[in-house]
């Protein structure tokens, strides 16, 4: 189990789910005609985030949501990975299987 879970936070699904949330957001962020419709679900976490934030701490800068964004995008990538270590395991095991 262990090895599946440190398989699924280094997976090349993970970072490519991190890539796909972070990657898009943070480049229409510095250059805003590069804002592409990838960037949507990683806007919408920002911005869910960053109402929850604001209602938690009003006093905090915008800028300063981009760390618990950037935490909380690796939370679900590694969510993602590790279904995906679930699944890839599970259809290893059944055509293994000799019955």
């Amino acid at each position: 189990m262990m090895a599946a879970i440190r398989r699924a936070l280094s997976s090349p699904v993970t970072l490519v789910t991190y890539g796909l949330l972070v990657v898009p957001l943070a480049i229409g962020r510095f250059e805003s005609s590069l804002r592409t419709p990838l960037a949507l679900p990683g806007y919408v976490l920002y911005v869910l985030g960053t109402a929850f934030g604001n209602a938690i701490a009003p006093g905090v800068k915008l800028k300063y949501y981009w760390i618990p964004f950037l935490i909380g995008c690796y939370g679900i990538a590694a969510v993602v990975g590790f279904g995906y270590e679930l699944w890839r395991n599970r259809t290893q095991k059944k055509s293994t299987d000799p019955r």
